[in-house]
């Protein structure tokens, strides 16, 4: 099956501290866009946590900005946001 741009997938990797507001403040982000992530895993290491959020490209246009937002939050350490058809990505240091 051939991706097509329309169901191409925007994939958030996000390092930050292992904090119970974590996963509320990523997804927050989401919600406000009234966007539903197709996928989102998360694993802790130590006192870090690994997460990725995986979203419809076509439902979150503005996904450039919203890796920006996302390194803002006080309790992450790195973002990387690309997109899974082509080779563009962002890197936004929290």
């Amino acid at each position: 099956m051939t991706m097509t741009r329309d169901d191409a997938q925007v994939l958030f990797h996000v390092v930050g501290t292992a904090d119970t507001n974590l996963l509320p403040r990523l997804l927050e982000h989401f919600c406000l866009r009234d966007v539903v992530p197709e996928r989102v895993s998360a694993e802790r290491q130590g006192d870090e946590m690994r997460v990725t959020i995986a979203v419809r490209r076509e439902a979150c246009p503005e996904w450039e900005m919203v890796a920006r937002k996302l390194g803002q939050i006080f309790v992450v350490r790195n973002v990387l946001a690309s997109v899974a058809d082509d080779a563009a990505e962002l890197q936004a240091a929290g």
